[in-house]
């Protein structure tokens, strides 16, 4: 964690006044005008009559934000966290909660298309230009069940002009390795292209004694193509290809505490447990399913002790068609979309050293809109 610290904290003010600038030719303050797209359509922000935080990507970049996780640290009300047994998204304090049986009450969104599983949620920020965060019922906009609100993620377009950057990160106390690039510019008369490319690794900050390793560590990859095709000075056509893939083993779950199990189920204590072992702490639950207490480890010090082969393989698959149509005043826009996702994981959902409470998952999931 002290290692997020060091990365935000000084780009803060650089978030705070960016969104200001100062005339050459006195000193009177001037707004720069936001664009967005939370109705729809193109628009300044201050005319938008919703609550919408926008983030562009410039920012994004600037202030080393790396996915939605990130982002909350500088939108009101939005919370997320990447949990050992699922993803939380809440926003205004509202959401879906870790269930893969339902979607998420935040929407969220990329370049139109709707991600709705929780894994999702871990989807890198690459190559953005921009992201939005709108507070409240979304539904009628945005569809699905975005009741609690909605995150559009609008990715970066081809350019007219050649341009091209590579970028690179290295963290020292957990051995993070990060690198990025990205390539635009035109093919021909008429089609432009944009190729963006990530790569990171990281070695964990939480040392796991049982097995000699540090936790989680992370393996991902992300790949984005993008074609834009001017077909007349009325219609455009884009097509997007992405691919990633997201390993993580190990897990960030660290027991803190051994308090009596309450007599009522929660989260992390299911029926069944709570009536057999009511008032028991952990430790005594352990000694009573024959298990070493000894390998309960509940100091904070960013050591676990779980012995479990915990893993978490995700893979995602998306293609993106987009047509704008330019009818007088008008604009008709048609976004086709398919994606595939799929992941396995286990989990050692003890916690512990003792071999008690393993838990397997996998997901195949499609999706044509």
């Amino acid at each position: 964690m002290r290692k997020f610290v060091s990365r935000y904290i000084p780009t803060t003010a650089a978030l705070l006044c960016a969104g200001v600038a100062i005339a050459q030719d006195g000193d009177e303050l001037v707004l720069e005008e936001v664009i967005v797209t939370a109705q729809q359509r193109v628009e300044s922000l201050q005319d938008v009559p919703v609550s919408v935080n926008a983030v562009a990507g410039e920012k994004i970049s600037e202030a080393g934000i790396e996915k939605i996780e990130d982002i909350a640290l500088y939108v009101p009300n939005l919370s997320m966290s990447e949990t050992g047994i699922g993803t939380n998204l809440y926003l205004r304090g509202i959401g879906s909660g870790i269930n893969n049986g339902f979607e998420q009450s935040v929407g969220m969104y990329v370049d139109g298309i709707y991600y709705g599983r929780p894994q999702l949620t871990r989807v890198p920020f690459l190559d953005l230009e921009r992201v939005e965060v709108l507070r409240g019922p979304q539904m009628i906009l945005f569809g699905k069940n975005s009741i609690a609100g909605a995150i559009s993620m609008i990715t970066a377009k081809p350019t007219d002009e050649f341009e091209a950057s590579v970028s690179g990160l290295y963290e020292v106390n957990f051995n993070e390795r990060e690198i990025t690039a990205i390539v635009s510019g035109p093919l021909v008369e008429g089609l432009r292209g944009r190729v963006a490319i990530q790569k990171r690794d990281i070695d964990g900050y939480i040392d796991n004694i049982t097995l000699g390793r540090d936790e989680p560590q992370r393996d991902e990859l992300f790949v984005r193509g993008t074609l834009a095709w001017d077909v007349t000075p009325d219609l455009d056509v884009s097509l997007k290809i992405e691919y990633g893939e997201f390993d993580v083993t190990g897990r960030q779950v660290e027991i803190t505490a051994d308090q009596p199990i309450l007599p009522i189920a929660d989260y992390f204590v299911p029926p069944t447990l709570a009536a057999i072992f009511p008032g028991q702490s952990y430790a005594q639950v352990l000694n009573s399913l024959g298990a070493d207490a000894s390998v309960l480890n509940t100091t904070q010090d960013f050591d676990r002790s779980a012995s479990g082969p915990e893993f978490s393989n995700n893979v995602i698959k998306n293609v993106t068609l987009t047509g704008n149509w330019a009818l007088g005043e008008h604009t008709l826009t048609s976004i086709t979309g398919y994606l595939n996702y799929e992941f396995v994981e286990e989990c050692d959902c003890d916690f512990t050293g003792a071999n008690i409470f393993t838990v397997p998952a996998q997901e195949n999931f499609e999706q044509f809109s």
